[in-house]
């Protein structure tokens, strides 16, 4: 975190006065697009960890919406960067959520995952519409379910 030596002094595991000042002034001497390219790191590499859990959506939501207040703001090439990595996370949410949910179903619960009583369901309104335009016939595509329902919808 900092060039500046521990404390023995300082209790053990907790930074000493002399290191939070230097790593504060480290911080404002930081441009604002190397300080939002750890921030956007750090959550890109949780949504990555988490892909196929409700939560990863959550991560990705909150990135792509930091990115659309910043574009203009960051060198291009980096919120070009930053599109294509959210991108690819969100086509790799999309896959691997029936197997979480598949899993989930046997009881293989993960910790700490949102809850359905956590996220609102965009899906229970909008659930009754897609249930009456369903094809005739009740039948579905291969993979069990329709290509609409794997759509990424930002918040689901």
């Amino acid at each position: 975190m900092s060039d500046v030596p521990m404390d023995p002094n300082a209790a053990e595991g907790q930074p000493s006065e002399e290191e939070v000042r230097a790593y504060l002034a480290q911080l404002r001497a930081a441009p604002a697009d190397q300080v939002l390219a750890e921030v956007f790191s750090g959550l890109l590499n949780a949504a990555q960890v988490k892909v196929g859990r409700r939560d990863a959506r959550v991560l990705l939501d909150a990135t792509a919406t930091l990115i659309a207040q910043v574009r203009g703001i960051l060198p291009e090439e980096l919120t070009k960067q930053l599109d294509d990595v959210v991108g690819q996370l969100r086509a790799a949410q999309v896959q691997a959520e029936p197997e979480v949910a598949q899993a989930a179903a046997q009881g293989q619960v993960e910790p700490n995952d949102l809850g359905a009583d956590e996220v609102p369901d965009s899906d229970t309104a909008a659930g009754s519409a897609a249930d009456a335009e369903a094809p005739a016939g009740g039948t579905t595509p291969p993979g069990g379910s329709d290509a609409a329902s794997r759509l990424w919808v930002p918040g689901r």
